[in-house]
C-alpha cells in the first residue's frame, strides 16, 4: 500500500530522520509564530499606551496657556513635545477650534471628533501614524461673570484640545527586527534539532542497516559474513537469526559443492569412458570400412576393366550382374561411411561451380542397369545448368533419392530433372510412380531407421532406413532446401533447391571416362599397399592408354620414376603401412620430381575432416574408398580442368 505522503519512496534511515525531526519542526514553528505574534501585539500596544500617556500629560500642561491665551507658552509646550521619540506633530486648539500652537506634521482632526471629547482618545489610525486627542479643562470658573457669588458653579470649564500624532515607523521596524530574530532563532533551533535527530536516527538505524548489509552480502554468496551490531531486544533476536541462516547456507553450499564435485568427477569419468568408447567405435568403423573398401574397390575396378576387354554378349551379361551386385555392396558401405562421417563431423562441404550433367551422367551409370533389371524406365533429363555445391556430396544426395525411388517403385518411371526458378535458383526433382507416402508419414521418412512397407527386394531390399536421413543431413550441411510431395498410389517427388550460377564454359555431354582419357599417353604414379587394389586400378588406367608406374611403397615408385621420368599425375592410398601415409608419399615425389604435379589421395577412413583440411593445404583432394571408376574419372577431370583454367 502506497503512503499518502510519499514516504514509501524514502529509505528506512530517512523515515526515522523524518519521524524524529517532524515534531521538533512543528513545535518550533508553532512557538515562534505564537511568541512573535504576541510580542508584535505588545509592541503595538506599548506604542498606543505611550502616545495616550504623552497626550494625557500635555493636556494639563496646556491649561494655563489656554486659560490666559499665552501663545508663546503653548508653542513652547508643543515644541518640547516634539522632542519625544516617535512624535510626528502636535496641535493645540481652543474651544472654538482655533489653532493656537502647531509643531511638526500633524493632520487636522475632524471637528466633530474633538468637540464632545471628554478624555484622552484615539482619533484616527493608519499604516503611518496614530493620532490621539485630549480635552483641556480649567478647574476655576470664569471670573468676569456678574453676580458670580449668587450662582452655583457648573463644573470644569473646557478650554480647548491638544492633539498628538505619533509615527508607527518605529513599531514597524521593531516588528521586522522581531520577525528576523524569530526566524534566525527558529532556524538555529531547527538546525540543532536536525543534527540531534540525525544523531538519533543514526543510532536507531545503524544496527538495522548493518543487518541489511549482512543480508545483501549473504544474497551475493558471501556466507562467511556475520552480523555484529551490539543491539539488544528484538534486533538481537534478528541478528542471531541472520547469523544462524548464514551458517546453515554455508554448510549447505559446502555440501552442495562437494556433491557437485563428486558429480562432476563422475561425469568426467563417464565422458572419458564415452570418448574412449567413441574412439574405439570410430577405430572399429574405420578398420571395418577400410577392410571392406579394399576388396570392393578391387572388384569394381576389375569388373570395369573386364567390361572394357570382354565384348561378347555372354561375358557382358555376366559382368553386368556382377557389377550390379558390387554396386549394391558399395551402396551399403557408402551409407555406413556417410553416417559415420556425419556423426563425427568429418564431412565438410567444398563448394564449387560445376555443370550438373556430370552428376547426372554418374547417376545414369550407377542406376540405369538397376532400373532396367526391374523393368523400370530411368529417365535423366539432359541439362546445361550449372550450380554451386559440392559435387561429391550432391551426388550422394541424389543417389540416395534415386535409390530410394527405385526401391519403392514396382512399375513405371523414375525421373530426374532440373527446373529453373524465378529467384535465380534451380530445383532438382526426383519423381517416381511408386506407392507414395501416407500423409501422416511424410515427416517421418527423414528420420533414422524409418522404413515404409512395400520395398521391392529386387531393388536392394528394404535398406537400412538411413538413406533419407543422410539426404536431410547432407542438404543441411550444404545449405540446400529439401522437400517432398507425395500422393499415395500415385508416387512421390523429392526436390533439392540449390543456387544456380552462370556457365563459364559450355558443358559438353561427357563420354565414358573422359577425364582419365585425357591422361592417355601420359605417365601416372600409382601407390597402394593393397596388391589387389593396385593391380585392379593399374589395369583400369592402362585400359585407357595411361603409362602406369605402380608400387606398394613410395620408395619403389620413386626409383622407377627416376629412370622413367616425372609423372603427369600421382594417385596414392593414404594408409600405406609401416607408418607411411599418402601425404608424405606425394610430398616426397613432388620434392624430387616437381612441386606442381597434381595428385589425389584415397582413403577408407570414416573420420577424415582433419585429414581433408591438411591435404587441402597442399592442394590435394581426398577421395573415399571404394573409388568407383566414374568418380575417379570425375575428380581427375575436374582437377585437369582447374589446371587448364590456371594456365589460361
Amino acid at each position: 500500500m502506497r503512503s499518502r505522503f510519499g514516504l514509501d519512496r524514502l529509505g528506512f534511515r530517512s523515515r526515522v530522520l523524518v519521524a524524529a525531526l517532524l515534531p521538533s519542526v512543528a513545535i518550533a514553528l508553532a512557538l515562534a509564530i505564537h511568541f512573535t505574534s504576541t510580542r508584535i501585539d505588545d509592541i503595538e500596544q506599548s506604542l498606543i499606551d505611550r502616545a495616550a500617556l504623552l497626550t494625557g500629560s500635555l493636556a494639563p500642561a496646556s491649561e494655563y496657556g489656554l486659560f490666559v491665551g499665552n501663545l508663546d507658552i503653548l508653542q513652547s509646550l508643543a515644541d518640547s513635545m516634539m522632542r519625544e521619540r516617535g512624535v510626528d506633530g502636535v496641535l493645540i486648539v481652543d474651544r472654538d477650534q482655533l489653532v493656537l500652537a502647531r509643531a511638526g506634521q500633524v493632520s487636522d482632526p475632524p471637528v466633530d471628533t474633538t468637540r464632545g471629547l471628554a478624555r484622552t482618545a484615539l482619533l484616527q489610525s493608519s499604516e503611518r501614524f496614530h493620532q490621539f486627542a485630549a480635552p483641556v479643562f480649567s478647574a476655576q470658573g470664569p471670573s468676569d461673570l456678574p453676580f458670580d457669588d449668587q450662582l452655583e458653579p457648573s463644573g470644569p470649564l473646557r478650554l480647548g484640545t491638544v492633539v498628538v500624532q505619533v509615527s508607527r515607523f518605529g513599531s514597524a521596524q521593531a516588528r521586522r527586527e522581531l520577525i528576523t530574530s524569530a526566524v534566525l532563532i527558529t532556524a538555529g533551533g531547527l538546525l540543532l534539532a536536525g543534527l540531534f535527530a540525525r544523531f538519533l536516527s543514526d543510532g536507531v538505524t545503524a544496527p538495522v542497516r548493518a543487518l541489511a548489509e549482512t543480508v545483501q552480502r549473504i544474497e551475493k554468496g558471501d556466507f562467511s559474513v556475520r552480523a555484529r551490531t551490539g543491539a539488544r531486544g528484538i534486533l538481537q533476536v534478528l541478528e542471531d537469526g541472520i547469523n544462524r541462516m548464514a551458517v546453515s547456507l554455508q554448510t549447505a553450499r559446502a555440501g552442495l559443492e562437494e556433491r557437485v564435485h563428486d558429480a562432476t568427477a563422475q561425469l568426467q569419468q563417464q565422458k572419458e569412458v564415452a570418448e574412449q568408447a567413441s574412439r574405439a567405435k570410430t577405430q572399429f568403423v574405420d578398420a571395418l570400412l577400410h577392410d571392406l573398401s579394399q576388396p570392393l574397390m578391387a572388384m569394381g575396378l576389375d569388373i570395369r576393366t573386364l567390361k572394357l576387354r570382354l565384348r561378347d554378349d555372354e561375358s557382358a551379361g555376366l559382368l553386368s550382374r556382377l557389377e550390379r551386385s558390387s554396386l549394391k555392396l558399395e551402396n551399403m558401405r557408402d551409407v555406413l561411411l556417410d553416417v559415420a562421417r556425419l556423426e563425427s563431423g568429418a564431412t565438410q562441404p567444398r563448394l564449387t561451380d560445376f555443370p550438373l550433367i556430370r552428376v547426372f551422367d554418374s547417376l545414369r551409370v550407377t542406376f540405369e542397369a538397376q532400373a532396367a533389371e526391374k523393368g523400370l524406365r530411368f529417365e535423366l533429363h539432359p541439362t546445361r545448368a550449372w550450380c554451386r555445391s559440392d559435387p561429391l556430396l550432391l551426388e550422394r544426395v541424389l543417389a540416395n533419392l534415386v535409390s530410394n525411388a527405385l526401391r519403392y517403385t514396382t512399375r513405371g518411371t523414375v525421373f530426374a530433372g532440373v527446373r529453373m526458378l524465378d529467384d535465380g535458383r534451380l530445383r532438382i526433382e526426383v519423381r517416381d510412380s511408386g506407392q507414395g507416402i501416407p500423409a501422416d508419414r511424410i515427416d517421418d521418412v527423414f528420420e533414422e531407421f524409418v522404413r515404409l512397407p512395400g520395398a521391392d527386394p529386387g531393388a536392394g531390399g528394404r535398406g537400412m532406413g538411413l538413406g533419407l536421413t543422410i539426404v536431410k543431413r547432407l542438404c543441411a550441411l550444404l545449405g540446400h532446401e529439401v522437400k517432398v510431395r507425395s500422393r499415395p498410389g500415385r508416387g512421390s517427388t523429392f526436390s533439392v533447391v540449390l543456387p544456380r550460377v552462370r556457365a563459364f564454359v559450355q558443358a559438353p555431354v561427357a563420354e565414358s571416362l573422359h577425364g582419365l582419357a585425357r591422361l592417355a599417353g601420359c605417365r601416372v604414379a600409382l601407390i597402394d599397399d593393397d596388391a589387389a587394389v593396385l593391380q585392379s586400378l593399374q589395369s583400369l588406367l592402362s585400359s585407357v592408354g595411361i603409362d602406369v608406374i605402380a608400387g606398394t611403397s613410395p620408395d619403389f615408385v620413386l626409383r622407377q620414376l627416376r629412370q622413367a621420368g616425372a609423372p603427369a599425375f600421382i594417385i596414392s592410398d593414404y594408409q600405406l603401412g609401416d607408418g607411411l601415409d599418402g601425404l608424405n608419399a606425394v610430398l616426397t615425389l613432388r620434392r624430387e620430381l616437381g612441386d606442381a604435379i597434381p595428385a589425389l589421395v584415397m582413403t577408407g577412413l570414416a573420420a577424415t575432416r582433419e585429414l581433408e583440411i591438411e591435404l587441402e593445404g597442399h592442394g590435394i583432394p581426398l577421395v573415399a574408398k571404394p573409388v568407383r571408376p566414374v568418380v575417379l574419372d570425375a575428380v581427375i577431370g575436374g582437377m585437369l580442368d582447374a589446371a587448364d583454367d590456371l594456365d589460361a
